[in-house]
């Protein structure tokens, strides 16, 4: 077990690093890895035919590491959008950042602060995913594990659409496109376990759609989260039984 008070931790109140933990997290993240590297060699695809450079695209994903915002700002990007209007838009995709963040935020309340920024940094739905649905509150190591699995997949498969981006002109056709939505429908489903979670799923779609039908943007996406963390609140006893 790491216990350097200069390295990011494991155990959710001392701030060490679990190595048996932390494989846990990395080995559960294997499965989502072909999908990961098919959203994120989609996106590096998309990008070079949208007009960017490759090192562009490279310097987005490291320093932005934010799939879907991606997925949004590339094509505004290519089209000429403003700066702002670019910058505004993706901050409303990456609004869900702050629910998941204030789930994992107890869990990381021993760790030095030097490191936060860090894991603020790599905050991803599937290792938030993997993590609660491990224990509650989610153990650090697990999480930190799993995102290592998914930032290594998505790098690596955005560096392959980059070089392989103008070979394929049409991704939807081959149902590459699908990728992306793909592994978050997976990682619902493992999730719906109760009569609560299949409430509060069908909720916020029916919200999301509803939303998206009637408002330009993405909106609906804000609006349906904090839908359904307050069908959450009401419906997610952990008490209730699971459905057989």
């Amino acid at each position: 077990m790491v216990t350097t008070d200069d390295a990011p931790g494991g155990d959710s109140r001392g701030g060490s690093l679990e190595a048996a933990r932390f494989r846990e997290g990395f080995v559960a993240s294997l499965a989502l890895v072909p999908s990961v590297l098919a959203y994120g060699s989609v996106f590096g695809g998309l990008a070079v035919q949208a007009g960017l450079r490759p090192v562009e695209v490279w310097a987005m994903s490291i320093l932005v590491f934010a799939g879907a915002a991606q997925f949004v700002a590339v094509p505004m990007i290519g089209a000429g959008a403003a700066p702002l209007t670019v910058i505004l838009t993706t901050y409303v995709v990456n609004m869900r950042h702050y629910l998941m963040a204030a789930t994992l935020a107890p869990a990381f309340r021993g760790f030095p602060r030097r490191w936060l920024a860090l894991v603020a940094h790599v905050i991803n739905d599937e290792s938030f995913a993997i993590a609660v649905t491990r224990s509650n509150p989610p153990n650090p190591s697990v999480y930190l594990g799993s995102a290592l699995a998914i930032v290594v997949a998505f790098l690596a498969g955005m560096a392959a659409g980059t070089v392989l981006g103008g070979l394929v002109e049409a991704p939807e056709r081959w149902g590459l496109d699908f990728a992306f939505p793909a592994v978050f429908l997976a990682l619902v489903a493992a999730q719906l376990r109760r009569v609560g979670d299949w409430l509060v799923a069908l909720g916020s779609a029916a919200v999301a759609l509803a939303i998206a039908s009637a408002l330009p943007g993405n909106w609906h996406i804000v609006i349906a989260g904090v839908s359904a963390s307050a069908l959450g609140a009401f419906w997610g006893d952990p008490s209730r039984e699971p459905v057989q």
